[in-house]
């Protein structure tokens, strides 16, 4: 698995970053300190010994860009987490704790590290998609054909698409048919037939045929184009959560620093105000974010989900709404045969075989569906001859003496099946109905997140609206949204009002959605690697059963991080009213001060193990 989502870019620009080696030393110095204390602990400068000055580097490594950001911060009028970090460090450094500054220093400076890079996954999610694009097109020109660049086409260029190839245009079929892969666009995963006078989009493919493209829409403009702009606009107005931890910040730092001062000037002891300033470091008050979310994203992971960040399952833990993609979703994302109607008094196995036999060695996915139910049922599969295709109608042959016809047919399109006849000299055989299964496990995940709070559930489908009402009726979701392209998924998104919103899709069509959700769940198996990119969070092995897990998870981090908040703030507290009242020693404070971070990362780990 670790392959298949290299292109994720996250870990693969840390390991490029210039920090990370700087940080990665200052950090690989703390076991290299304790490993000297271990040997010798003689004074060599200043009473220093090599210890001392080992973790000394490692905090300058680590620490003193924190350091040097906070008073950046101070001189613009600016309070966060830098300034609270800073106090932490020297006031270790101050009273000799330089193990304590050194650890705090590398920690604080990793996730710093971490959230850049994934803040990051946006940029690389749109040049993923731009790639996706082809990058030049043949154009029809003056009797013949010339090859261009794509940014160079224009409005009423004719383009000549061969089977195989990307549209690179959104635009008119002026002559010839096809079978068009259109998932990109709309998210069905059966290809659609497309003739003269039919509209095709840009990065959809032709499956099978060849066609003659007026081009209407290009670059920007094109329904390809507007995907990628979409996604740009959905991260720039995709606003975070308040981080607690900076509201904390701007009063807790000149309350902390007062209270040294005063501690000092009431008492005239320079220890009670050292010690003040020890057990306000809030270490603790620090870790309660990041430690409970390594350990959530870690028992994810068991589960076999990759969670981009701590902050979107805090988001998802308030979530009401719950929006899926319908294709590679709800479904397997690949055609199969799932209804057999034979006429006359035939029997399936004898229409199925017929059709097989004429589908041998296609490359078509409803070739393949028919195929795959003809050997599941054991059927023999006679030999056809003189076998041709009619793009975007059929194929026909020969069995023996018979002529045999498979042929779309709009017959039973109520139902919402990609339906085929079967004729045999001229005679109908009957019919084969064609669907994307729902996955087994769908309708028990539906109710398993409505009975958790998540009442509102629906699916956005770029799909034909039988279709879309067939499966909402198997899977047990009332709610349901068919023909929406990219832009109409936005806005079912952008207009819902509520506490919170996932959505789980599987195509480059969901990137926009995925991205504009408060949480965007990606399907990692069949996902595009558009989707990959911009999800929050990717369900690696495709398991939707994960998903009422991944509810409970998210609400309990959440629950453990407050808990673990008010734990800090409560020791924080009582140990600064000792440290002033002189309780508490500077050696005191330290143990105190320790005590309260140990009390926290144990609550956050019992989520490492959390059923």
């Amino acid at each position: 698995m670790i392959g298949r989502y290299a292109k994720l870019n996250v870990y693969q620009e840390i390991f490029k970053s210039s920090d990370f080696y700087r940080v990665a030393g200052g950090a690989f110095l703390i076991p290299v300190a304790l490993l000297t204390g271990m040997v010798s602990n003689t004074g060599l400068v200043a009473s220093l010994s090599l210890r001392d000055l080992v973790l000394i580097v490692s905090v300058a490594l680590n620490g003193l860009p924190i350091i040097v950001d906070a008073v950046k911060g101070a001189m613009a009028r600016e309070v966060n987490v830098d300034e609270l970090v800073s106090i932490a460090i020297i006031a270790c450094m101050l009273t000799g704790n330089y193990l304590e500054a050194a650890v705090v220093s590398a920690i604080m400076v990793v996730g710093a590290l971490i959230e850049e890079a994934v803040s990051d996954s946006a940029r690389h999610a749109i040049e993923e998609l731009v790639e996706m694009t082809p990058a030049t097109a043949t154009l029809s020109r003056d009797g013949g054909e010339v090859q261009v660049k794509v940014d160079s086409i224009r409005a009423g260029d004719l383009l000549v698409v061969r089977s195989g190839e990307t549209i690179a245009v959104d635009g008119v079929i002026r002559q010839g048919a096809t079978s068009v892969d259109e998932a990109a666009i709309t998210g069905e995963s059966i290809p659609v037939s497309r003739r003269q006078g039919d509209e095709v989009f840009a990065g959809t493919t032709c499956v099978d045929g060849f066609i003659t493209v007026e081009a209407v829409r290009v670059g920007e403009d094109s329904t390809f184009g507007k995907i990628v702009q979409m996604i740009q606009a959905a991260e720039s107005s995709k606003t975070r959560s308040a981080r607690i931890v900076d509201e904390y910040a701007k009063w807790f730092t000149p309350v902390i620093l007062a209270s040294a001062v005063l501690a000092l000037l009431v008492t005239g002891e320079i220890s009670r105000a050292i010690t003040v300033l020890i057990v306000g470091c809030p270490c603790s008050f620090l870790l309660a974010g990041p430690v409970t979310t390594v350990a959530a994203i870690s028992r994810a992971a068991k589960e076999g989900v990759l969670v981009k960040g701590g902050g979107f399952l805090e988001t998802m833990a308030g979530a009401d709404a719950l929006y899926f993609d319908k294709t590679g979703t709800l479904t397997k994302g690949e055609p199969a045969v799932v209804e057999i109607l034979p006429e006359g008094n035939r029997r399936p196995e004898e229409l199925l075989a017929m059709a097989a036999a004429l589908e041998t060695g296609s490359a078509h996915p409803l070739a393949h569906a028919i195929l795959a139910k003809a050997n599941a049922l054991g059927c023999s599969v006679p030999v056809a001859r003189e076998i041709q295709s009619e793009v975007g109608r059929g194929v026909f042959g020969r069995v023996g003496d018979a002529r045999v016809d498979v042929v779309s047919s709009d017959a039973r399109g109520e139902t919402g099946l990609t339906t085929v006849e079967v004729r045999v000299d001229g005679e109908l055989w009957g019919y084969l109905g064609m669907d994307d299964e729902a996955r087994p496990e769908a309708r028990e995940v539906i109710r398993a997140v409505e009975a958790k709070g998540l009442t509102d559930v629906r699916i956005l489908s770029g799909d034909r609206e039988p279709a879309v009402r067939r499966l909402a009726d198997q899977v047990g979701i009332s709610r349901w949204h068919a023909g929406c392209k990219p832009h109409e998924k936005l806005g079912l998104i952008d207009a819902r009002e509520g506490s919170g919103l996932i959505f789980v899709g599987d195509g480059v069509n969901d990137a926009p959605a995925l991205k504009a959700a408060d949480t965007g769940i990606a399907m990692g198996l069949r996902g595009s690697d558009v989707a990959l990119e911009t999800a929050d969070i990717v369900l690696m092995n495709d398991r939707l059963e994960t998903l009422p897990f991944l509810v409970d998870l998210s609400r309990r981090m959440s629950r453990t991080i407050k808990a673990n908040i008010a734990l800090s703030f409560g020791i924080n507290l009582v140990a600064v009213l000792l440290g002033f009242a002189g309780v508490l020693t500077p050696i005191l404070g330290a143990v105190a001060h320790n005590i309260g971070s140990i009390l926290v990362v144990g609550l956050a780990a019992s989520l490492r193990y959390a059923k």
